[in-house]
């Protein structure tokens, strides 16, 4: 409920892939009383500033888009959310070591005010902290294409592999002997 009042408040445009809340099964059915009443209709018709999902979204895809300017979870800067399991973990590692998330709050338990949202979504979309963190997300976003990357060089004969390639070829060449 939170969350989507400081959506609303802070008038950037979003998408989101609405789930049940905890405690809830996630292949229920999403209510509309877990929203603020008319939130839906206010955001994909009559501001047009939020496209809400149910269950499922590209994710990938969204995260590649040139537009995206945040992400509550993955790569792009990222406003975290550790919920349970390795996720607290996680977030302290991209906050901390890599540079490139704010941490919202932590579990379950974890209070999250409209204030404290439209806070780190400001300092994220809007401050030097998030020009920062969008240059630090581009370098590493590199890195990934480059560990990936398979070059096969038609004219010159030349083949390149990413790093990552040639670590699953040494493994399968370790496997098949």
């Amino acid at each position: 409920m939170e969350l989507a009042l400081v959506l609303e408040k802070s008038g950037k445009p979003f998408i989101w892939v609405l789930r049940p809340p905890c405690g809830f099964e996630n292949e229920s059915e999403f209510k509309p009383e877990w929203l603020p009443e008319r939130f839906v209709e206010r955001m994909m018709n009559e501001t047009q500033k939020g496209f809400l999902v149910e269950k499922w979204a590209p994710q990938l895809e969204i995260l590649c888009h040139r537009s995206t300017g945040a992400f509550l979870s993955h790569w792009v800067p990222i406003i975290g959310w550790p919920l349970y399991a390795e996720q607290p973990y996680n977030s302290k590692m991209i906050q901390e070591e890599m540079g490139v998330s704010v941490e919202l709050a932590r579990g379950f338990e974890g209070e999250v005010s409209s204030e404290d949202v439209k806070r780190v979504i400001e300092q994220v979309m809007d401050g030097s902290k998030g020009e920062e963190m969008r240059t630090k997300a581009t370098a590493i976003a590199k890195k990934i294409s480059a560990a990936m990357r398979e070059d096969k060089g038609e004219a010159d004969g030349i083949h390149q592999k990413g790093s990552s390639i040639r670590s699953v070829d040494d493994f399968l060449a370790t496997v098949h002997v």
